[in-house]
């Protein structure tokens, strides 16, 4: 069974609106953030990560220090998401393709799309050059519904497909240590004060196995010196927002 969950609207429609337009106002980004477990927010982008770990988190997570977080606004028909594992890249770059990892990824989605997150049980080891399980025996399809959120075992293969135009995410991934490279944003609105009461407690849920017709998808899945076209099962006709599907391969 693979280590991946799907959360139900964990925030309102103002909290979201609130959270998108400061997508809008911080775009693009000068690369992935950080915010300390105990740093004052000064954006509701801030505000809402350090949040949703209080209220779901912090039990099964005590040891965190921080976050990294990032967003995608994909605003190009053919862009893509390239699949990939979430790791600390400034210590693969250092030390040789040493792999780190945080401690949990996730993805929040902040509107309706019908473009999945795809995320395969193929996973990367202890260096870039070791991966598990290739090709997928199981791949997974989270469909954007604004509010949800995904978290998944960041060594997993993960990515999005083209034709995702206007899909918009907020990732932060949970770490014990802060990563080299990783700053603070330095963006303040008036909308750090929102408060934990725009929350929804909902309990996670497991993916669904789809026992309907698939199709085959292919993608380029790079390593450290070599390509490979990896082909996957897709489940056909499956746009639902909020459909959390599991295709055995």
């Amino acid at each position: 069974m693979m280590d991946i969950a799907q959360y139900p609207r964990l925030i309102t429609s103002t909290s979201i609106w609130r959270l998108t337009r400061e997508v809008h106002m911080f775009n693009p980004l000068p690369g992935n953030c950080w915010i300390g477990l105990h740093d004052t927010p000064e954006n509701a982008l801030e505000k809402y990560i350090l949040d949703s770990y209080d209220m779901y988190f912090k039990d099964d997570y005590p040891n965190v220090t921080g976050f990294e977080w990032w967003f995608h606004f994909i605003e190009k028909c053919d862009r893509m998401i390239a699949f990939h594992s979430d790791h600390d890249e400034m210590v693969r770059r250092e030390n040789e393709g040493e792999m780190i990892y945080p401690l949990l990824s996730t993805v929040t989605y902040l509107n309706n799309h019908k473009s999945p997150t795809i995320v395969w049980d193929t996973s990367t080891g202890n260096t870039q050059k070791e991966y598990r399980n290739i090709p997928p025996t199981e791949v997974v399809f989270s469909i954007p519904e604004e509010g949800r959120m995904l978290t998944f075992n960041p060594r997993y293969i993960h990515g999005v497909l083209p034709h995702s135009e206007g899909r918009i995410t907020l990732m932060y991934n949970m770490w014990d240590y802060r990563p080299k490279g990783l700053n603070r944003v330095d963006k303040r609105t008036w909308a750090s004060d929102m408060s934990s009461h725009f929350f929804m407690k909902g309990e996670s849920r497991e993916p669904t196995k789809w026992l309907g017709e698939t199709v085959d998808t292919s993608v380029k899945l790079f390593g450290p010196n070599w390509m490979r076209h990896i082909t996957f099962k897709h489940p056909k006709d499956a746009t639902n927002y909020g459909d959390f599907w599991s295709v055995i391969q």
